[in-house]
């Protein structure tokens, strides 16, 4: 064989090899082969006031020496692509894995746009939805932006992905991290392959992540319908050497709607994203850049590096917006648990996770000093990574009652919003531990010993957030849904706000009472209390087997649905049965 000759038939078994790593697909995961050879779907991301990123993928040329593939691209005003306002011809390139990007530009600011591809026989591509951001300093009414992070594949079902796509309402998908996983859990084989995939280490074998994970028809979906922005974490990249590191970080480039800040350093991935006079959107990077500096005066390492600090200090001071949101991949609030008499399965007995902001607590002190010396409010952290729901009031040293009061949130310095995982396992299903009553207060501590700052922790459910900003208030929600089989139920199971200048959580609290429908053939003690904030009790007396139906009323008479409360139909046991309604989570 001459060289060229064996060249080639190195790349041919790469190919081989790549495509029979699995041989059976498990559960609800295709490829979309009405639209081939664009079998991946279609998305766009990173949107600017006047240009926003279109994505595609087209089914590689066999030819390792094939220069590129013609792809068409058109983007247009409505979705039956008849108002078409631009369009071009480009090359997809093997050196890319077949993926394509555009930058399209010269467009209208915040307004929705359509867009296709289509190869030269005239095969095209499903119809994309985008939209642009304001123009920086307009005035917008309000905003709303979905918020993801922990999505992996193997652990259950994209129903979250499946909600938001569904929604013609946001502005921007925001996924914080581990869009990817690099490994299977091996508690949480929910939807995974014949054979069990590899770990992924070199380029071409994130390029196969990436193409596997776009089998499922619901992230193809939510990527169809809205314009993404992805941060990286740990396991969306390898970071075990440099050569690699760098081929992790370019399919994921490959693979997201996004830009490359910097084309001369693949690693740089913090930036701005501006949205009208509402809002700044600052994202960091907590990932490759801890460890390398050491902060000025403490002696001790940088989680940012000085210069991603230096950056995101001076996107701060510059803000004209009315809210500052500075997104990152980890919980950026304390969380300890030295007050917890349990000995936990997580942490180092001081702090609940000493990988992320707590284990690098002068960093974050310093940034929320500058934040409160530079009198800057409004500042909204979002955050992934743990795989639990967690909303917090910023603060230095919560424990110190002259600094933060933990019963009016006075003192605060902003709000964090930390939304569920998407589909990885939470404290039940990573840790063993299962759900029972008073497991907040036995391992958390919400009563204000360990956390006062603590708003809303929950542990067990899975789905995504909803950040709607307004000129007057931030609303964040959360939204769960099952993740181990396909449903289309949702449930809102809490709404925060935190108001113009107020840097603090408070919770829309509305009083409930309980009515009963069927008021023959038992008796029922007084509710107590009523009217109700959090939780209600009352004990009813009735026919042996008797089929009982409550429905929780709010005083303005509108009907809490009980199916959203996992209460509402029931058979008691014996003549005299109490029950707890908890209604956390509608406070």
């Amino acid at each position: 064989m001459t060289k060229l000759n064996l060249l080639a038939f190195f790349l041919f078994g790469i190919s081989l090899s790549l495509s029979a790593q699995w041989t059976t697909l498990p559960d609800r995961m295709w490829l979309d082969d009405d639209h081939a050879p664009f079998k991946w779907g279609v998305a766009s991301g990173d949107p600017l006031s006047d240009a926003v990123i279109i994505w595609t993928r087209i089914e590689g040329n066999p030819d390792s020496t094939a220069i590129g593939l013609t792809v068409h691209w058109q983007m247009a005003t409505d979705e039956a692509m008849t108002d078409v306002i631009a369009a071009g011809t480009s090359l997809a390139q093997a050196d890319d894995d077949w993926t394509f990007k555009i930058d399209v530009a010269g467009l209208q600011p915040h307004t929705t746009y359509y867009y296709r591809f289509s190869d030269p026989s005239g095969n095209m591509s499903a119809i994309g939805r985008t939209k642009t951001a304001p123009e920086t300093g307009t005035p917008i009414p309000s905003l709303k932006f979905a918020i993801a992070s922990c999505s992996s594949v193997y652990s259950g079902y994209f129903n979250a992905y499946a909600r938001i796509a569904e929604r013609n309402d946001l502005d921007l998908v925001i996924h914080l991290g581990d869009y990817i996983y690099d490994f299977v859990d091996a508690d949480e084989q929910v939807r995974v392959p014949e054979p069990t995939p590899i770990d992924p280490q070199f380029k071409h074998e994130f390029w196969q992540r990436h193409r596997y994970y776009l089998h499922d028809p619901d992230l193809r979906g939510v990527r169809q319908q809205h314009p993404f922005f992805s941060l990286w974490d740990n396991h969306d990249i390898y970071k075990n050497n440099e050569t690699d590191l760098i081929g992790s970080l370019e399919a994921f480039y490959n693979y997201l709607p996004i830009r490359q800040p910097d084309m001369a350093n693949p690693k740089q991935i913090y930036r701005t994203l501006h949205y009208g006079d509402m809002a700044d959107i600052m994202f960091m990077d907590i990932e490759l850049w801890r460890n390398q500096d050491i902060i000025p005066g403490t002696g001790e390492n940088s989680l940012l590096g000085q210069a991603q600090y230096d950056w995101l200090t001076n996107e701060l001071s510059n803000s004209t917006a009315h809210w500052r949101v500075i997104g990152n991949q980890k919980l950026f609030s304390n969380w300890a648990v030295d007050h917890v008499p349990l000995e936990l399965p997580f942490g180092d007995g001081m702090v609940a996770d000493p990988s992320a902001w707590d284990g690098f607590p002068a960093e974050r002190a310093r940034l929320l000093t500058f934040l409160r010396d530079n009198g800057l409010d409004n500042n909204v952290v979002i955050s992934g990574d743990i795989h639990l729901s967690v909303a917090a009031d910023l603060v230095i040293n919560p424990k110190d009652e002259t600094e933060y009061d933990g019963e009016t949130g006075e003192g605060a310095i902003g709000v964090e919003f930390l939304p569920a995982s998407v589909t990885r396992g939470n404290v039940d299903e990573t840790l063993g531990i299962n759900p029972t009553p008073g497991l907040l207060d036995g391992l958390i501590d919400l009563s204000n010993e360990g956390n006062p700052h603590h708003r809303y922790i929950e542990l067990f459910y899975h789905g995504y957030g909803l950040l709607e900003l307004q000129q007057d208030s931030a609303i964040a929600q959360y939204w769960y849904s099952d993740k181990l089989e396909v449903v289309t139920e949702e449930t809102m199971w809490q709404e925060l706000i935190v108001r113009d200048g107020e840097n603090h959580w408070v919770k829309e609290q509305e009083t409930v009472s309980i009515e009963e429908l069927e008021s023959s053939a038992f008796s029922m003690t007084p509710v107590h209390p009523n009217p109700a904030i959090d939780n209600v009790s009352f004990s009813l007396t009735v026919n042996k087997g008797q089929e009982v139906k409550v429905k929780v009323i709010g005083l303005m008479g509108k009907e809490i649905s009980s199916s959203n409360l996992l209460f509402g139909q029931f058979v008691p046991s014996g003549n005299e049965t109490p029950i707890n309604l908890d209604l956390t989570g509608w406070a």
